[in-house]
This record gives C-alpha cells, structure tokens and sequence, in this order.
C-alpha cells in the first residue's frame, strides 16, 4: 500500500489543504461558525424531524466568566472560532475545582481551564475571542462521551465516515466506507499511533436518519467536499460541526491508499460537477438508496430498542465479534414492525460486515503454541 500526501494530485486532498488555509467562501465561514449553525438548523427539519442541537448555555467572550457554576457538573466547553477541536473540553466534576476533560484524558483546575483557554484563543489572533458553554451528550455507544460519527460528504455521497471514540488517550478510530462498512487498516488506511488507536466498528442505533442528515447538510454548503460531524443519542441525531479543513488529513494523522484515494478524487470531481449544475450518473450505494426513500419513511424507520443496542453494542465493542452478528439479527428482526426492506437490509449487512472486522482484529495464537495447548488440554483429561 502506498500512502498519499496533500499535493497536486489529489483534488481532494489539495482542497483541505486549501481550505485550511483560508475559507473558500463566505458561506463556508458562516456554516464554520458555531452560534450561526445552531441558529440556522433550529427549525429545519427532514422527513418532520428535526435534528437535535446540543443546548447553548452561554456564549463567553472572557474566560474570566468561565465559572464552576456555569461548568456545573457536567459540560462541554469549546472555542467558537477554531478549528481540529483547539479549545474543546469535555468536563466533568470530581471535586472541589477539580474537573476531568475526556478530550485530553487528564484533571483540570478551574484556573488551568482558563489558562489553557487564553493559550488556545492566543492561537487564533485574527479570530473573535467566543467560548461556547454547552449540553456534554450522552451517547448509544459504550462510554461517558459519545462517539463521534464524523461523515465526509461529497455533496450527496458519503464517502467515509470515522467513528471516534473519545473515552481513551489516544482516540480510538475506525474507518467506515459510504456503505458503513469497515475499511481494513493498514491496507486502505494508515494512521500515527501516537494520535490514534485503532477499534471497533459499531454501526450507530440511528445510522438511518444520520446518514440521511448527513447529506442533506451537506447540500446547504457551496462545497464539493465537507465533513459533517454527528453523534448518535437515546433521542437520535444530533448535530456537532461542518468542516472543511479536516486536520487528520492536512497532519497526515491519516494516509490513505491510493485506491481509496482515487475513490474520495472521483466523488470530489462528481460533486463538482453537481455543483456546476451537471448531469452524474448516481452510484448503486447507501446514500443513493436513502435520497430515493422518502424522508419520512426514513424517519419513521424502527430502530432497535436503545436498551437491547447498547447491551449488544457494549458487548461487541469490549468482548467480541459475537455482538455485531446479534445487532444484525435485531435489525434484521425489525422487519416485522414495518420499514423499508432495502434500507434494513443495508444496515443489516453493516452490522454483519462489523463484526468480522471485529473478528479479524482478535490477536490469532500460533500454530504451534494452538498445538501445545491441545496437548495439554487432552493430558488434563486423562
């Protein structure tokens, strides 16, 4: 396998690289800032739904107003105007001016909070100085902070998607194609092990109408390529972020084969095309099958209960391969209380394609240490 870099072969890669840099747009400014998105998504809805949208506690503009009040017992505190999550904490109390931020996986004083606030915004010179105080989730997933479900979409393709898991130091990352199914490390993607780990794909309770916002974000930008970051909770999508200056690819923290890269250059050119107003050819894949489904049939999509999910994802997440086949018969069950057969069968196969990565990724025992262990096991018998 060989690995790609930002450089004028890739489309794709040339323009992250450029966007961040410098925004190409306007409107890709204004979607980049996160008190404007929460005001524009506020009413939009899909298929009657509308996504939820972590609440707003506070807009700071000092982080002298940064207080154990206002940080509560549990809270997610992030710089408004940056970028790569500079400046997002998420903090829980354990004490007196002691808090823990999952994010850095490490114990905070109040007065350390604010200094280390003051060095992110000192980061950003040319930025408005904005602190956002706001709801930490809870998500399906195992863990006292949500997955996050980070989508690239190439208008209305997804490409990829990685699910990042920030309950550990370092994150642990899987990447899923635009069918939501594993791709395999080291052959099509490689990454820094200082800043990532590797884990295990779980395919989200509401991957339905997360994909399906997924795309429909991703046409209010002007942009052949952004990611939308998601989370997926008890009460369904919720909305984190647009970017378009994904810092895993400009840091090279992720490298991708050439094949997968070709792939990502390919969905770049037809985005462009949608954009210029052109005919393309739509692919036979997930996000194709999802805008031919009528979005309220999508919404209305049964999903696994949250209880049984999270008792089988924990499962296949800390204990093996076994949970994805089981979340696979669950959603293949879901049948019998309606929904679209095609859009199950999908999530279903998802289901079943994680939990062979999940059996691939167990540490296999030598072929002449399996020998002993039967020739022990059958002297033990006798």
């Amino acid at each position: 396998m060989t690995s790609a870099t930002p450089d004028t072969k890739s489309p794709f890669l040339n323009f992250v690289a450029a966007e961040f840099r410098r925004r190409g747009s306007q409107h890709r400014r204004d979607l980049s800032n996160k008190t404007y998105v929460h005001q524009l998504l506020s009413e939009k809805t899909l298929g009657g739904e509308r996504i939820g949208l972590p609440q707003q506690h506070a807009v700071l503009t000092s982080t002298a107003q940064i207080t154990a009040e206002l940080l509560g017992a549990r809270i997610a505190l992030k710089f408004a105007n940056g970028w790569s999550a500079k400046g997002v904490m998420l903090l829980e109390r354990l004490g007196d001016d002691r808090y823990y931020d999952h994010m850095a996986s490490r114990e905070w004083t109040l007065e350390g909070i604010r200094g280390k606030q003051d060095a992110v915004a000192a980061k950003f010179p040319g930025k408005k100085a904005e602190w956002i105080v706001e709801e930490l989730l809870r998500g399906m997933q195992p863990g006292a902070v949500p997955f996050d479900y980070k989508f690239y979409m190439f208008q209305g393709q997804i490409g990829m998607v990685a699910q990042i898991d920030r309950n550990f130091s370092p994150p642990r990352m899987v990447k899923l194609d635009g069918d939501l199914k594993p791709f395999v490390p080291g052959r099509d993607y490689k990454f820094r092990p200082s800043d990532i780990q590797p884990g295990v794909p779980v395919v989200p309770r509401s991957a339905v109408m997360l994909s399906r916002w997924a795309i429909e974000l991703a046409k209010m930008t002007d942009a052949p390529f952004v990611r939308v970051d998601l989370y997926d909770t008890e009460d369904g999508p919720y909305f984190g972020e647009f970017t378009f200056s994904s810092g895993a690819e400009f840091k090279k923290t992720v490298t991708y084969s050439d094949e997968v890269l070709d792939y990502f250059d390919a969905l770049f050119a037809d985005a462009e095309k949608t954009l210029r107003g052109e005919a393309v050819e739509p692919p036979q894949n997930w996000s194709t099958l999802l805008q031919s489904t009528n979005a309220e049939v999508l919404a209305s999509h049964p999903r696994i209960s949250p209880a049984r999910y999270q008792r089988i994802a924990d499962f296949l997440y800390t204990r093996g391969s076994l949970g994805g086949f089981r979340l696979a018969r669950a959603q293949e069950k879901l049948l019998e209380e309606g929904g679209d057969a095609a859009v199950n069968e999908y999530l279903a196969q998802a289901h079943k394609s994680a939990g062979r990565r999940a059996l691939a990724r167990r540490p296999q025992i030598p072929s002449a240490l399996r020998k002993v262990t039967r020739s022990v096991k059958r002297r033990l018998r006798k």
